[in-house]
This record gives C-alpha cells, structure tokens and sequence, in this order.
C-alpha cells in the first residue's frame, strides 16, 4: 500500500510539473492559432496517458484534414487525454465538467463547448456546435451522453447530432465513427480501473488508477467516413454512428476470449 501510494504521488506530481511547465507558453500562444498551442497541449496529454500506464493503438483511417465531425462512444475522462494526442479538437462535454477542479479550468482552456443537453437549450448548444464546425474545427462529441462501462454502448442521444447536418453545417463537411476500447485482453475488474461510469467517484478513482502499475491497450478504431448528405436527419445518422461503433466494440471484445 504505502509503495502504491508513493507510486501515486510521484506520478501526480509528474502531470502538475509537466502542466506548469507548458500552461504559460499555451496561454501564451493562445492568439496564434491551433498549432501553436498544440507544440504545448500535445505533450501534457502524451505525459497523462504514460502515467496511466496506457498504449494507444490505431486502426483503421486516422483522422486527416478533411474529416472534422467525430463521434465516438465515452468510457472515461482519458478519453480526453486520448483523442487529444490523435487530432488537434473540440470536445463537447456536459456541463457539470465546467465545475470540476482543475480539469474544468484546463477544459475551459482548450475551448471545450459545454452543453447542458436540456431541451430548452438544445437549439443554442446546436448552433454553438455548428458554427464551430463551419469555421473548420474539428469536433469530438459523445452521443451517449454519459460513460460505460467500456464494453457495452448506451442508446444515442440525437439532438446535437444534427449540428453536422444541413441547414447548420456545409455539405462537404465529413463525418467519422470511432470506437474506443480499452483492454479488450482484460477482464471488466481491470478495466474498470480505466472506465469510469455509474456512481463511481471522480477523485477516488483517479488516485486508484495513479496507484495501480498495471499496463493497459486501449485501441481507437476509425471507422469509414461519410457526408452529411447521406443521413435523412440526425436520428438515421445516430442510428448509422451506432452501428458503427457497436461493431468496432464486438470485434474486438469477440476476438478476445479474456475478455468478460
């Protein structure tokens, strides 16, 4: 226990070092646009993924300059982290995020676009999405609307998908699923020390994860990318999204007998 602790504490330690070491020269560079910050945020998320003992493996199209609308199903707080060291992008976060200590200040930093996903608001947060998306940002939004448990998908929400779609956004925008799979060699015991979902606690789990020296693959599959053009409206795009993504999970997860 106390190793584990000390473990913990050298590697919190590490991020914060790491954090006030960048911070200054991101805020800095803040007015010169998404490759200037991205030489100082890349490597703080690089630096939080090493301390949590996670690889990252690619598959299928990496993200290049023409798609810029991603969706992808939500597992944990590193998937910020994650998607981040792959494509220089806006997340959309719910907006309790906005509160939390440290990471809300960060979250505000990177120009994360908070929703409160109520319905009176929606037209708003939609609007918000799109123009971010008109002006060429990339944008990483989580459907479900809350975390898993990392093996099993929750029901779409649509109403900010249709951000992507015209009226709101121009037709050669490209859209593209992805699927992010933590440990699909491991069991839900181990895994669960990477998802976080339920009622599970924020801070508690964070330090467990600090302590564990466990490594963990975590694969990001890029599904095949597509046009706004192709969808009716946002209900037939979250159904196609969600097949997508369903179907990056089954693959592995069923090519991995540990797997529970």
């Amino acid at each position: 226990m106390f190793i584990a602790n000390i473990r913990a504490v050298s590697k919190l330690t590490s991020i914060f070092i790491v954090l006030l070491l960048l911070l200054p020269p991101y805020i800095i560079t803040f007015p010169f646009g998404n490759s200037f910050r991205r030489a100082f945020s890349y490597p703080f998320f690089k630096v939080c993924l090493i301390c949590s003992g996670i690889t990252v493996t690619i598959k299928g199209k990496k993200p290049g300059k023409d798609a810029n609308f991603y969706i992808s199903n939500h597992v944990s707080y590193l998937d910020i982290p994650l998607l981040a060291t792959v494509a220089d992008g806006i997340f959309v976060a719910k907006a309790d995020v906005s509160k939390w200590p440290v990471i809300g200040t960060l979250a505000k930093l990177s120009r994360t676009l908070f929703v409160s996903r109520k319905a009176v608001n929606t037209l708003k947060e939609r609007n918000e999405i799109a123009k971010r998306l008109k002006s060429g940002e990339k944008i990483f939004l989580f459907p479900e609307g809350s975390s898993s448990n990392g093996q099993e998908l929750l029901n779409f929400k649509p109403g900010l998908l249709s951000s992507a779609l015209p009226p709101y956004t121009k037709s050669q925008m490209v859209i593209q699923p992805l699927s992010i799979i933590y440990g699909p060699n491991n069991d839900q015991s181990v895994r669960d020390k990477y998802a976080w979902y339920g009622d599970m606690d924020l801070a508690p789990h964070v330090w467990n994860l600090l302590k564990s020296n466990i490594k963990q693959e975590v694969i990001i599959k890029f599904h095949p990318q597509t046009w706004p053009s192709s969808f009716q409206d946002r209900k037939t795009l979250a159904q196609w999204a969600h097949r997508q993504i369903k179907s990056g999970l089954d693959a592995e997860f069923n090519n991995c007998p540990k797997a529970a």
